[in-house]
């Protein structure tokens, strides 16, 4: 028995030294590693991994405290819930520092530095955290940064901070933010700016600004609004939150539109981007009242009214009165819609069709879908989906009455193309239609179809594209030409 016993407790203390060497090493205490503080001038406070600096003539003693705390709650959500990584700084044995500084404040230690809010890389290559001392309370911007914190070890170059992936970094701290914040009525607060430009492509950004583009408010804050596309899907369509957060460290060259689309899958990832539109056209309906009309006021106070491009067209009690295309700097982006607003006081019965362009301007293949939003002031909202016969055309009649006040024509351009190279957006092209007293047994064949481009050729016979501008030869389906002088400023 003696034996035996020795033989366990043998047996134990090496599986228990076998489990020690496995885990990862845990550092109990940080070193300071910081190029800008000095323990002269400045308080400091540690709590885990981070370390906080503030000129000692300011007393943000509390504040730092329940920054610091809701920081290591952030953390562990991060690392734990959505499988993210610590910065470079504890893995080598160092706090993170996060630096309390006072705007306009001659007198503040780090005022001549001139900082902002948000993180940056010091002289040794490690990332750091400024933060203005009116923030420290501010749960929303807390949360939004320190998700920047975790996102900084990331390994995957389509994921990088710059061109048609930047959008990405900055929605999916917003999306963070907006989630640890749901209930507040500024949680997703420039949101309003997704339905007056919805046909800018979804990975606008600062990077790839263009510049014909207006230089405003709502279109600088579109990387940022982008958040409530990753909350549809994450708290509405049940996407795990995993799925936002996952590809940072997957490797992948994929940029993160092309990634979600690929793990979502295509069909999928395109029916909930459709109903995702559709929804925000319905008043927002997924977010609360006060969110709605907080994101409201703020596009009221800050937008630019004469880029307000909610509706394509408007029409009361009638059609559109035969085939209509969008001017270009208005019609579809990648991953854009357009919509169009049917007001409705009769008995009638909507015909709604897409004839799309088969190729976008640079040549991609296109991908359009439509859906119908149809408010009645008696039974509430429903949806309805055009019938796709392919790619690119598809149509629904529907009968409405007068309790049906308003309807709402969505065209989504989805296509399998996720990056511009080429200096500008390519655009992907339509004609659509909105006919009256069409039945929905009537034969749609019958009625007159936008002819399809299938090639632009200039005066010699050379395939050309049409941002390429000058006298340009349009071949078309039905084999008829066409020519035309393009202007590039368009």
């Amino acid at each position: 028995m003696k034996m035996l016993q020795k033989l366990f407790k043998a047996t134990l203390l090496t599986l228990l030294l076998l489990l020690f060497v496995q885990q990862t090493p845990c550092k109990a205490q940080y070193s300071v590693n910081n190029l800008f503080g000095n323990y002269t001038d400045c308080d400091t406070m540690t709590r885990g991994i981070f370390i906080v600096w503030w000129d000692k003539d300011f007393n943000y003693t509390a504040q730092v405290s329940e920054l610091l705390d809701t920081m290591l709650r952030f953390r562990n959500t991060c690392l734990n819930d959505l499988l993210m990584a610590d910065p470079p700084n504890p893995e080598d044995g160092y706090y993170y520092n996060v630096y309390i500084h006072t705007p306009g404040n001659a007198a503040d230690f780090f005022g001549s530095y001139n900082w902002g809010n948000g993180q940056g890389t010091d002289g040794n290559g490690y990332p750091f955290l400024t933060l203005p001392y009116f923030t420290l309370t501010d749960v929303s911007n807390t949360a939004h940064e320190t998700f920047h914190v975790f996102q900084y070890n990331a390994n995957s170059p389509g994921y990088a901070y710059t061109g048609d992936s930047q959008w990405y970094i900055e929605g999916s701290a917003n999306w963070f933010a907006g989630i640890e914040t749901l209930n507040e009525p500024r949680a997703f607060v420039e949101a309003e700016s997704l339905v007056r430009l919805p046909h800018v492509p979804l990975w606008l950004s600062y990077n790839n600004f263009p510049a014909a583009y207006p230089q405003n408010w709502q279109r600088y804050v579109h990387q940022y609004a982008s958040a409530l596309l990753l909350y549809y899907l994450t708290d509405v369509a049940g996407v795990p939150d995993t799925m936002i957060t996952t590809g940072f460290f997957s490797g992948t060259t994929e940029k993160p539109q092309e990634y979600l689309f690929n793990r979502i899958g295509g069909s999928t990832f395109r029916n909930h981007f459709i109903d995702w539109a559709a929804h925000m056209t319905n008043d927002f309906d997924f977010i609360t009242p006060t969110q709605r009309i907080t994101n409201l006021n703020e596009w009221n106070w800050y937008a630019d009214p004469a880029d307000d491009n909610e509706y394509s067209q408007v029409y009361t009690n009638s059609g559109s009165g035969g085939w209509y295309r969008p001017h270009d700097t208005l019609i579809t982006n990648a991953w854009s819609f357009n919509t169009y607003k049917l007001r409705n006081s009769q008995s009638e019965t909507y015909t709604f069709e897409i004839g799309g362009d088969w190729t976008g301007t640079f040549g991609d293949s296109t991908y359009f879908q439509g859906k119908v939003v149809v408010q009645n002031s008696i039974s509430g909202t429903s949806f309805h989906d055009l019938n796709m016969v392919n790619n690119y055309e598809g149509s629904l009649s529907l009968s409405l009455t007068a309790s049906d006040t308003a309807a709402y024509f969505i065209i989504a351009s989805m296509p399998e193309y996720f990056a511009d190279n080429n200096g500008s957006f390519q655009r992907f092209g339509y004609n659509m239609r909105i006919s009256t007293g069409v039945t929905a047994n009537s034969a749609l064949e019958d009625l007159e179809k936008p002819k399809k481009e299938v090639a632009r050729y200039n005066i010699l016979g050379q395939p050309v594209r049409r941002e390429m501008g000058g006298l340009q030869i349009i071949l078309y389906n039905d084999r008829t030409t066409e020519k035309v002088y393009v202007d590039t400023q368009y």
